[in-house]
């Protein structure tokens, strides 16, 4: 059977829309599968403005038949127990079953038509939509992102109507057009004259089609004009949930605001008017595209250029007024600013990032890192923090190097985010990072479940990222200790265990971000012991990933299991060699004293792909060992000493990786 279900409704916010049909349709798969309501094909979601449509092209027309096995009380339990459960179960006493001294009823639940399920489905998917927000409207019995205004509900080309008390109306088989350019009723009879019947009415069912549509148009109209159309991802996805059906134009910039910074410009137009920015040989042209929900004339053109206007001439107040200050001379006025209540000013941090900065740059890049917070540009458009730092810095004079930080700084600002390659916005990153993680939780400001107001998950990510991208030893406990004694100056008062703490929490999100990659036992067999150095930790981890997937070391694995089996509770000292009777014993020894002060110095130099190769190189000596030698000899003194030739193979082993973590 066909289903084709549409809830109509006032406008959902456009920022909304693309998870709201990724929840709409798992709801409904989560109700088919409880219900044993089969699908030969995937069901499908749609959403636009005004609109959220289920399709599941062939729906079996009535749930299964469900044979469920309940346990009741013992056998033998008081007569109120099993007289409770003959109730609550519906069975007679004797169709019940004794097994393993338990009382089971065996109760059939015969399937229903997919007619008399829908209302209870779609009620429970209405009442478990998980908006963001949502409103109250009269009639409704539950809450909605806007109020809702018809249900369509057509199965095999039939009307099924039923109450729904959650959106307080009843279900029909109609659907409405284009708001504003052809609003008039369709009757829908299935899902494919449904959509056919909508497009003609002027309205695009998919969001990925309004999507393409704006996309190809802006470049269409772009290439006509020798223009370069920028494909801003963000605001494609929210222009295409703004219209049930784009048009796309082109308008003018005055070219007396073309001397602002192309970030301003962009920025302005992006926020305020949702236009999107247009290139002429890469450098900004003195145009912007625009969608609208109607056809486009000049008239509406030049509406769009007036509004613009009047935005971009904000802008070029505010860029002028800022320049008339230099960054440095806001800095005092950061003294007003709160960081945290407990933690001091926006002044105390900057001081606190020149504590631990060791350079000279890195020092000034510290100084200057907050003062764009106190422009006027930043204080209307937040989200150009940092890149409006770096603008008036290099306007001002002040070297490259160092503006580029001003920006750079913020790098990464998430796992997708490149990290700086410069040295100082390098450092400048990783200091503001640090000082976050050992400020918050110095005060005993945590992440809890979902809750992370002060982003210091992201800040410990981005510890992780930066030290990886440097690609060289650094000491993660000196940052935090540096970090510690710069709140030590200011007299602000931490948890004593701070560092341990912060360790521990990086420690975490380095195990998450290591397992994306391989196996959680590669993972725990490297962070066994307190982290220090990420990027020794992530490289070793790498380097235990690319030995275990050989047939060495497997074989590996498997020999230290057998080592540890044998060992479990035996005192350990260093093997005699007076006690040796075979040669197999002796090559193992003396394999076993040559290779590990060369593992250690490998790994003293982070040599760790050479390590590993010479951790693979002991299995020849290992298997003739276990091959020709037993272990638990008559002889107590031999016994024991091959024991202790175990622990000696058993530590060189775990000097590499701790192998006991590692699932056999």
């Amino acid at each position: 059977m066909e289903l084709c279900l549409e809830i109509f409704m006032e406008e959902i916010p456009a920022r909304m829309q693309r998870q709201a049909k990724i929840d709409f349709l798992q709801l409904f798969v989560q109700e088919f599968e409880s219900l044993k309501l089969k699908c030969s094909s995937n069901p499908e979601a749609f959403i636009g403005p005004r609109r959220m449509t289920l399709h599941a092209a062939d729906i079996a027309a009535s749930s299964e038949t469900i044979l469920e096995e309940r346990r009741g009380p013992k056998v033998g339990a008081p007569d109120a127990a099993l007289q409770g459960f003959l109730k609550s179960s519906g069975v007679p006493q004797n169709e019940l079953i004794q097994e393993n001294g338990y009382w089971f009823a065996k109760i059939q639940q015969q399937g229903k038509p997919l007619q008399e399920l829908l209302p209870s489905i779609l009620d429970k998917v209405l009442r478990s939509m998980p908006w963001p927000t949502s409103m109250r409207w009269p009639g409704a019995e539950h809450t909605w992102v806007r109020p809702i205004r018809n249900i369509c509900c057509v199965l095999d080309g039939k009307e099924i109507i039923f109450d729904v008390p959650a959106a307080g109306l009843k279900t029909n088989n109609l659907t409405f057009g284009h708001r504003f350019l052809n609003p008039q009723q369709i009757t829908v009879t299935s899902f494919a004259q449904y959509r056919q019947s909508l497009n003609a009415a002027h309205v695009m069912l998919d969001l990925e089609e309004r999507r393409f549509a704006i996309q190809n148009d802006l470049q269409k109209i772009c290439q006509t004009n020798q223009l370069t159309f920028v494909a801003d991802e963000t605001l494609l996805d929210e222009v295409a949930g703004l219209v049930e059906y784009p048009f796309v134009g082109l308008g003018k910039i005055d070219d007396k605001f073309m001397h602002l910074p192309g970030a301003v410009l962009s920025t302005s137009m992006r926020v305020h008017q949702k236009y999107f920015t247009i290139l002429k040989k890469d450098t900004f042209a003195p145009h912007f595209g625009f969608v609208a929900n109607v056809p486009i004339n000049e008239h509406m053109t030049a509406g769009y250029e007036r509004v613009l206007r009047a935005r971009l001439s904000d802008a070029a107040f505010f860029y002028d007024q800022d320049m008339k200050a230099p960054l440095e001379s806001r800095l005092d006025a950061l003294k007003n600013i709160i960081f945290h209540a407990d933690l001091g000013s926006v002044y105390q941090k900057v001081q606190r990032l020149e504590y631990c900065a060791t350079d000279p740059k890195v020092q000034q890049a510290a100084m200057l890192s907050k003062c764009d917070l106190l422009t006027q540009m930043v204080g209307e458009f937040p989200e150009l923090q940092g890149v409006m730092g770096e603008i008036y810095a290099k306007a001002q004079g002040v070297p490259a190097d160092i503006a580029i930080a001003l920006k750079g700084y913020y790098q990464p600002q998430g796992a997708n985010d490149a990290c700086p390659v410069d040295d100082i916005s390098w450092t400048l990153s990783l200091l503001d990072k640090v000082d976050n993680l050992v400020g918050f939780f110095g005060i005993g400001m945590k992440p809890s479940g979902s809750k992370d107001p002060y982003g210091l998950r992201r800040s410990a990510l981005g510890i992780i990222r930066l030290m990886l991208q440097k690609n060289t030893p650094n000491s993660l406990r000196n940052w935090l200790e540096k970090s510690v004694q710069s709140y030590q100056q200011q007299k602000v008062s931490l948890k004593s265990d701070v560092i341990e703490t912060v360790a521990s929490f990086i420690t975490e999100r380095l195990s998450a971000f290591l397992k994306a990659e391989m196996p959680a036992d590669h993972v725990h067999a490297v962070l066994d012991k307190p982290l220090d150095d990420i990027w020794q930790t992530v490289e070793r981890a790498r380097a235990l990933k690319d030995l275990l997937q050989s047939e060495t070391g497997t074989f590996l694995l498997s020999a230290y299991r057998r080592v540890i089996g044998i060992l479990k509770g035996t005192q350990i000292n260093k093997p005699d060699e007076k006690f040796f009777v075979l040669d197999v014993e002796r090559a193992l020894y003396a394999e076993l004293m040559q290779t590990m002060p060369k593992i250690d110095a490998h790994l003293k130099t982070f040599a760790f792909k050479e390590a590993m190769t010479l951790v693979a190189s002991l299995k020849p000596v290992i298997d003739n060992f276990f091959d020709h030698a037993k272990v638990m000899d008559d002889d107590l003194n031999i016994q024991q000493n091959r024991l202790n030739l175990l622990g000696m193979l058993q530590a060189t082993l775990n000097a590499f990786a701790n192998f006991s973590k590692l699932e056999g």
